[in-house]
This record gives structure tokens, C-alpha cells and sequence, in this order.
């Protein structure tokens, strides 16, 4: 008589006779080896990485910038700051000396803080410029020819304000423009003494905060770090003081009301790149242009030209990532039908 088999003895490919129960059920339950996961090469995972940088926040302020062809608006911008700074130069300069022009300490201020933005253009104590500002300042005769002389100028120097606030909409993908014209105008003028008004605090608050620090440097017996120290000053009221454009120039120039979050950290973006320019990009853009004969007799003309577009460059970079544009797939060119 044959005795009952168990089902381990039934099953060939189960465990052993007698193997118990508990051994039975992990067989039937365990999972089959799994092969390994083959490698990927180099080439997906490039294409991987591509993809992912693709939909991040960078990436999309770029594809942003090109989309709305932030090349071609940053070469208007300069096209229009070309005809603009020297309207711009006189009228400021102007009611400056009309008002301030007394203190020499502040009015060279003012001027090297001009010079930092536009290098060469004017002249101060220790470099020349193209421009004498003496030359800038207006008769203080109220005639009709001097009136219409200012209203033309104050036309000219807002064209460069009008060319970035399209420019900066455009980052913010707003069509149109932007309702009533009168208010448009309203708000180009605004950007303009807004810009005016911050050159002119960055200079008063580098002699005020140069002068604090000295007397305090001195006072603890560190005149020897005082070089050092103003130098970081100066950076710091610089980097301020571009915060505080962006935050015009996007707010009350081009009307864009972007969350606070974004707005803020895109007024950091502008001006650490714009502080960067401004330390390492001076000698280069103007080095670069004097090198080359062909600019030698337009020398300021041609670094006006390119430092305008470079600064609009990374202002428009900063106003799409401060946008946060969605990702858009890349267009592709359909098939053309057969015929």
C-alpha cells in the first residue's frame, strides 16, 4: 500500500520531503529572481539631464527670453539708451546743480556714480570722459526756445524707458499696449525720475555711509582697512540700489504686479548680475572695444552700446525667471502633406 504523498512531494520543483508547511508556502510565494535593470548609456542619460533642466525655473526664464525675442529687445533698448542718455544727462544733471550742485564732494559723487553705470561717458577728477559735464547743464533763462528744448529732450530721454517697458511686458508675456496711453507715458516718465532719483541716492549714500565708516575706522584705529572697507560699502549701496530699479522697472514702469516672493528674489537675480558686470565687466567691455581698431575714434560710443545691452540683458533674464513661466514643448515642424 503506497503511502499518501505530500504536496512537496508532488511538486518536483517544491522543497525536499518533509520540508513543513512554512517552507512549502515561501517556495510557492517567493518572487523570481529579477534580472538587473540595463544600463543606460551615456547618450540617454544625456538626454535625461536635457529633459529635466528643460522644466526647471532657469530654463524656462530662457526659453521665455528667447521666445519673445529677448535679443532683438535688448538691442533696441540699446539703440534707444543711445539717443536717450544725454537728453537724460542734461535734464538730470540740470536740476541737480540747480538744487545740489553746491556740495563738490556730492556733484563728483554723482558722476562717478554715472561713469559706474555708462563708463567713459562723462568726465570726472580722475578719468576723462567723452562728455565735459559742465557742457550738460542748461541756460537759466525761461524763454520759449528754452522750454521747448526741455519738452524736447524730456521726449527723447523717455524713449529708452518705453523700449525697456515693452521689453520687460513682454518677458511677462502681456500683449497689447497695456491700456490707456496717456498712463503708459505716465509710467515712462515715472520709471525715468525713479532711475534719476536712484543714481542720485546711490551717491549720496556712498559719501554718507564712506564717510561714516572712515570716522569709525579711524576712531578704532583701522585706517589701514579703509580701502577695503569702502570698496565693500560701495558694493553693497550698489547692489541696494539695483534691487530697488528692478523693483521700479517691473512694478511702476511696465506695470507688472508679480507675487512678492518672485518679485523679490528676481530683484536679487538683476542685481547680482548686474554688481558682477559691474566689477568684472567694465575693463573687459571697454578693454575689449579699445583694442579693436576699428572702434578707436567711437571707442565710448561702442561700450555705451554694448554695456546697455549686456545690463538689459540680464534685466529681461531677471524679469522671466521673476514671470515663472509653464513649460512649453518645443515646436515641432509637422510633415509636409503629400501631394
Amino acid at each position: 500500500m503506497t503511502a499518501d504523498r505530500t504536496p512537496a512531494e508532488v511538486d518536483p520543483a517544491g522543497p525536499a520531503v518533509g520540508a513543513g508547511a512554512a517552507h512549502t508556502r515561501a517556495a510557492v510565494t517567493a518572487p523570481d529572481p529579477a534580472s538587473p535593470a540595463p544600463r543606460r548609456s551615456l547618450v540617454e542619460r544625456a538626454k535625461a539631464l536635457f529633459a529635466w533642466w528643460q522644466h526647471t525655473r532657469p530654463a524656462r526664464a530662457n526659453a521665455r527670453f528667447g521666445a519673445r525675442g529677448g535679443g532683438v529687445l535688448t538691442g533696441g533698448i540699446a539703440y534707444a539708451a543711445l539717443f536717450s542718455v544725454f537728453a537724460a544727462l542734461t535734464i538730470g544733471y540740470t536740476i541737480f546743480m540747480a538744487v545740489l550742485g553746491s556740495n563738490d564732494e556730492l556733484r563728483e559723487q554723482v558722476l562717478v556714480a554715472v561713469n559706474e553705470s555708462l563708463p567713459g561717458l562723462v568726465t570726472t577728477d580722475d578719468a576723462p570722459g567723452m562728455i565735459d559735464p559742465d557742457s550738460l547743464e542748461l541756460s537759466g533763462g525761461l524763454t520759449m526756445t528754452g522750454i521747448i528744448a526741455v519738452v524736447v529732450l524730456l521726449v527723447s530721454a523717455i524713449a529708452a524707458m518705453a523700449a525697456l517697458r515693452t521689453a520687460v511686458r513682454a518677458m511677462f508675456a502681456s500683449e497689447g499696449g497695456a491700456g490707456n496711453p496717456v498712463l503708459g507715458k505716465a509710467r515712462e516718465l515715472g520709471g525715468f525720475v525713479g532711475i534719476a532719483f536712484a543714481v542720485l541716492l546711490s551717491a549720496v549714500l556712498t559719501t554718507g555711509v564712506a564717510s561714516a565708516a572712515s570716522w569709525i575706522l579711524d576712531s578704532l584705529g583701522w585706517g589701514a582697512s579703509t580701502t577695503v572697507v569702502l570698496r565693500v560699502v560701495g558694493i553693497l549701496v550698489a547692489f541696494v540700489v539695483d534691487a530697488a530699479i528692478f523693483l521700479l522697472v517691473v512694478t511702476v514702469l511696465a506695470g507688472e504686479h508679480a507675487p512678492w516672493r518672485d518679485l523679490s528674489r528676481g530683484a536679487v537675480i538683476a542685481a547680482v548680475g548686474i554688481g558682477i558686470v559691474r566689477i568684472l565687466g567694465t575693463e573687459v567691455v571697454a578693454g575689449s572695444v579699445s583694442r579693436n581698431p576699428l572702434f578707436t575714434s567711437v571707442a565710448v560710443i561702442v561700450t555705451l552700446l554694448v554695456w546697455v545691452n549686456l545690463i538689459a540683458r540680464i534685466v529681461l533674464l531677471a524679469a522671466a525667471w521673476t514671470a515663472d513661466p509653464p513649460f512649453v514643448e518645443p515646436a515641432t515642424e509637422d510633415p509636409a502633406p503629400a501631394t
